[in-house]
């Protein structure tokens, strides 16, 4: 596969950075409840048993992994499609890089909602997300945001590359 296309694309390179960076902060924010939690005078401390902690932050980086996996595994497939666009436009190459396109933003808002239903607020008595810093939601937020106008500009600058051609 040649990826030569990717260094002309600043804003598809922006959008495959999203895994890397989905499970670079929720690490670091695991991490931060992992401390967090240990520490009785945290006003999220839920008294926890430190294996019982080590245990479900164990889990939620299994999780976090697995996610990660999963929406860099559809950035490559992603990435695949961009140069095989960027060699050629055409309607139905647009249609499909458009389709893969929302199905891996849809694949990154479910990774966000699934870190809180899996990761934070696990069935169980284990709740970690009293522990996550504040800054969590607003960094995944913007993490997406990203990533939409990354998608976004990537596309509009295919359209107008078939259009003109």
């Amino acid at each position: 596969m040649d990826l030569r296309h990717l260094k002309r694309s600043p804003a598809l390179l922006c959008a495959l950075a999203a895994p890397l960076l989905y499970a670079g902060v929720t690490l670091v924010a695991l991490q931060l409840a992992a401390q967090a939690g240990l520490d009785p005078g945290h006003e999220g401390w839920n008294d926890l048993l430190p294996g019982r902690l080590d245990g479900a932050i164990a889990s939620a980086r299994g999780w976090v992994g697995a996610i990660a996996l999963i929406l860099a595994a559809e950035a490559a497939v992603l990435a695949a499609l961009g140069g095989r666009l960027s060699r050629r436009s055409t309607g139905g190459g647009l249609v499909l890089c458009a389709t893969a396109g929302v199905v891996y933003l849809m694949s990154l808002a479910l990774a966000v909602l699934g870190t809180y239903a899996i990761v934070l607020y696990p069935s169980g008595d284990t709740d970690l997300g009293p522990l996550f810093p504040g800054w969590y939601l607003p960094a995944l937020i913007v993490i997406a945001v990203v990533t939409l106008t990354g998608l976004t500009v990537w596309l509009s600058a295919a359209v107008r590359k078939a259009s003109t051609s």
